[in-house]
């Protein structure tokens, strides 16, 4: 992280915090949350466990290796949406698996490609710690727009399912816009490390969420059916 040209502003990077105290910190609410997971059930205590061992695995080794990291990090994310549903003790919808893994493997390629374009404006080549390269981005810019595209697929699918709002169409459409800014905001370099907390910060990408989230609570309780 104080190698890289904004990550280095962080508090551990930067020194603001301890390590020593971040350590600290990190094994007490460790302990926390392990404590926690056991009194809400012992499948999710589990789920924590295996959790834990591959973020750490991510972090110790995988994360160094060319499209493997950004594979992990799109499993991890959709390991925490199974969590969810195991500490509510609903089942989880293959259709949601599916559309999390490639959403997740889209915003993770939207990251790499944001560091290489940030590292290629300043006359780099090779990131530090991770396998990639500038010219690698021929191959990450196709690969992650597909997999934005291939979630959306995935979302169209599901709506066609009989018991589906046929009003998350609209969804669909939001879906495509939303994930496409960000594709292009990254092409521009003006992408955050964290395309959350871009989507947070912007205006454009704020009123296309807010936008889905009225067209999902809209189509709970009014039905709209059309055929195509």
């Amino acid at each position: 992280d104080r190698a890289h040209p904004r990550k280095r502003l962080r508090p551990f990077a930067s020194a603001a915090i301890p390590v020593f105290n971040g350590l600290a910190m990190a094994a007490l609410l460790l302990i926390v949350a392990l404590l926690l997971a056991w009194g809400v059930s012992l499948a999710f205590f589990l789920v924590l466990i295996l959790y834990i061992l591959l973020t750490s695995i991510y972090s110790w080794m995988l994360k160094e290796y060319v499209l493997i990291d950004v594979l992990m990090l799109a499993i991890l994310y959709t390991l925490r949406i199974f969590a969810g549903s195991v500490a509510i003790g609903v089942s989880t919808s293959s259709w949601l698996l599916a559309f999390s893994i490639f959403i997740f493997l889209s915003l993770a390629l939207i990251k790499r490609c944001s560091e290489l374009v940030s590292l290629g404006s300043s006359g780099g080549v090779v990131t530090r710690g991770r396998d990639y390269r500038v010219t690698d981005l021929v191959v990450l810019w196709p690969l992650g727009v597909g997999a934005a595209l291939s979630s959306v697929v995935v979302f169209g699918l599901f709506i066609t399912t009989p018991e589906t709002p046929a009003m998350l169409w609209f969804v669909a459409i939001g879906l495509i816009y939303w994930l496409a800014r960000l594709w292009i905001k990254t092409s521009r370099g003006e992408m955050h490390d964290d395309p959350v907390i871009y989507a947070v910060k912007d205006f454009g990408s704020r009123v296309t969420v807010c936008g889905m989230i009225v067209v999902v609570l809209i189509s709970h309780f009014v039905s709209l059916e059309f055929s195509l």
